[in-house]
């Protein structure tokens, strides 16, 4: 069975650790990106660790030159688990992230394909080319659709990696659709479908039960 991220993309400190508090006991990570960073601060990351003791991995979808990428890495791994990563820029500001990554433990996932309808126009296209390029870099992850759970299988054949997948709740995609495609090593993404919830506790249960059905 796949696990469970929350993304969690408010703009409040309090806000974030509130919810981190109420969902810990049935989220297996958090990923965050730049809403709550830009607002609350790159420790913010440590802030949510120290409540959850989960894995966090920071949503920054990496995406320049070598040298940069590696400014960038630095700086965020000294908080974060992982960090995610476009692989469209090429191998050579993936492995400047890699190199950073591996020297601190930590991990590195990049993206094939995303999860809104925008991606089919410039990212699909290319995104079989960088699930290949993933698996040639040993990436830990990657990421790819569950809006789309023909691409997300394809992309994870080719891939052969663990994948994340976003896009199940407010996107419309569904559990029941992914769950086969999934296994323990996966994780599925779910954001504003709990975040938002009246109650999140609720509803990051009310998933982690349907995940483990699967």
């Amino acid at each position: 069975m796949p696990k469970l991220m929350l993304a969690l993309d408010v703009l409040d400190r309090d806000e974030a650790l509130k919810i981190v508090e109420d969902v810990k006991d049935y989220v297996d990570a958090i990923k965050v990106g730049y809403p709550l960073v830009l607002s609350a601060g790159l420790k913010i990351v440590e802030e949510i660790k120290k409540l959850c003791n989960k894995e966090v991995i920071c949503d920054f979808k990496v995406a320049d030159i070598p040298a940069t990428n590696e400014k960038i890495a630095k700086i965020t791994l000294k908080y974060a688990d992982g960090i995610i990563v476009h692989g469209f820029v090429g191998e050579d500001s993936v492995k400047a992230v890699q190199d950073v990554a591996k020297e601190l433990n930590k991990k590195v996932i990049m993206v094939t394909e995303m999860s809104h309808p925008g991606a089919v126009q410039f990212m699909q296209p290319i995104a079989d080319k960088l699930a290949e390029m993933a698996k040639k870099l040993k990436v830990d992850a990657i990421v790819a659709p569950s809006t789309r759970p023909e691409r997300l299988k394809e992309i994870k054949e080719i891939a052969k990696l663990p994948v994340i997948t976003p896009g199940v709740g407010a996107q419309g995609g569904k559990v029941e659709d992914i769950i086969n495609i999934l296994d323990e090593n996966d994780y599925v993404i779910v954001g504003r479908a709990i975040y938002l919830s009246e109650n999140p506790k609720e509803a990051a249960k009310k998933y982690k039960e349907m995940l483990n059905k699967g």
